[in-house]
């Protein structure tokens, strides 16, 4: 069952049970706040930050990023055209976006800790605004999401 304050509720469109396990979100996760900005509300007490940054680890650059990420390179340069085009909500630099891995990824691309994730890994995405690579399990509902926001009169810009 859907949180009552989850986009899933809000607007009527029911997520996928399971993602496809393209293990995408576990190797390039970008979150729309810079790591120095991460950091300090960590220290600060959110819940969030503290629990993204006890799992995922900054890769060193975006190259390392692509080479950590095979199966879809180019993922990297679609979030830093978006940045860098100012499509975001959140207004960054490409310099300032950080990607992340997960410290629980197998070799073999599986969560190790699956049963015992954290609720954000479930929960995820937990926003129709995240920028997914291409062939995620929740492209269909990040885009049903997008026309009912649009149905309701907001301006959806497309990533791609």
């Amino acid at each position: 069952m859907a949180k009552p304050d989850s986009w899933e509720s809000i607007l009527g469109v029911k997520k996928p049970a399971c993602c496809n396990l393209r293990a995408a979100c576990c190797s390039v996760s970008t979150p729309s706040v810079p790591v120095d900005e991460m950091l300090k509300l960590a220290a600060q007490g959110d819940e969030t930050c503290r629990d993204f940054l006890s799992v995922f680890i900054p890769h060193r650059s975006h190259e390392d990023a692509r080479a950590f990420y095979p199966e879809d390179p180019s993922h990297i340069d679609r979030v830093l055209s978006i940045v860098n085009n100012q499509r975001t909500r959140v207004k960054l630099e490409a310099q300032d976006v950080t990607f992340y891995h997960c410290r629980y990824l197998g070799e073999d691309r599986r969560c190790q800790v699956y049963e015992d994730r954290p609720t954000f890994c479930r929960d995820y995405p937990n926003s129709p605004m995240a920028i997914l690579v291409k062939g995620c399990g929740y492209t269909d509902w990040v885009e049903a999401c997008k026309q009912k926001l649009a149905q309701y009169g907001y301006a959806i810009e497309n990533a791609d």
